[in-house]
C-alpha cells in the first residue's frame, strides 16, 4: 500500500480564506492517515534547490485556523515555470520532502505552475523532466484563489477571497461617497484586477 504525504503551499497575493483551505485540507488528510507538510513561502524555497522550511500540520494546530486572516504558510510570487532549472529544483525538492500529493493555493501564476507540474508528470512539456517527476510521484491539485476573480471557474463561480474583498471595498466606497457629498469633492478609487475589472465593477454596483 502506497503511503501518501500531503504538501500544501500558497502562492500569489494574500486573500481572505486561505487559512480555511489549509485547515480543511489538513483535517481531511490527517483523518485519512496522511501526514501533512506545510511548505513555507510558496514555490520560493522549492525553486531555490536548497533547504526548504516546512511546518508539520496537525488537526490541533489548524482546528481554529479559519478564524485567522492571512496565511499561516506565508506566500510568495515565485513562478518557477520561467526557468527550467528552477522547475527542476521544484521537482527534486518535492521528492526530497517525500511529498506524493501537493495542494497549491493561488491565483494565475500559481495555477499555471500547478498545471505545468501535472503536464511534466505526464511528459507533455519536457520528457526529460517528466522522468524525474515520475520518480517523485507527485499529484497536484490547485485551489483557485484571487480577489481579482479572473480565473474561469465552472458555473461562473467567484474565486474565494473575491466576495470578502468586494464587501470590504463597498464599505470604503460608501464612506467616501458620504465624504464626497459633504465636501463637494471627487474621489478616484483604484482596485486590483490585472487585466480585468470584476472587483471594481462589483464594488461600484454594490455601493
Amino acid at each position: 500500500m502506497i503511503e501518501h504525504r500531503l504538501g500544501i503551499l500558497v502562492g500569489g497575493g494574500p486573500a481572505p480564506g486561505i487559512n480555511g483551505v489549509i485547515s480543511a485540507a489538513t483535517i481531511e488528510a490527517v483523518n485519512s492517515g496522511w501526514p501533512v507538510v506545510g511548505i513555507m513561502d510558496g514555490f520560493k524555497w522549492l525553486a531555490n534547490g536548497g533547504s526548504v522550511p516546512t511546518l508539520d500540520l496537525t488537526i490541533e494546530m489548524v482546528s481554529r485556523l479559519h478564524q485567522r486572516g492571512g496565511s499561516i504558510l506565508r506566500t510568495s510570487r515565485e513562478n518557477p515555470t520561467k526557468d527550467k532549472n528552477r522547475m527542476r529544483n521544484v521537482l527534486n525538492s518535492l521528492q526530497k520532502l517525500g511529498i506524493t500529493r501537493l495542494i497549491t493555493i493561488g491565483g494565475d501564476d500559481t495555477a499555471y505552475s500547478a498545471s505545468v507540474l501535472e503536464k511534466e508528470k505526464a511528459g507533455q512539456v519536457n520528457p526529460a523532466m517528466a522522468v524525474a517527476h515520475q520518480k517523485s510521484g507527485v499529484n497536484v491539485i490547485h485551489v483557485p484563489k484571487t480577489i481579482d476573480n479572473d480565473l474561469p471557474l465552472p458555473d461562473n463561480r467567484s474565486t474565494f477571497g473575491y466576495q470578502t474583498a468586494r464587501h470590504l471595498g463597498v464599505e470604503i466606497v460608501q464612506n467616501l461617497m458620504e465624504d464626497a457629498a459633504s465636501t463637494n469633492r471627487w474621489y478616484f478609487v483604484i482596485t486590483m484586477g490585472r487585466k480585468t475589472g470584476h472587483l471594481a465593477l462589483g464594488i461600484a454596483k454594490a455601493a
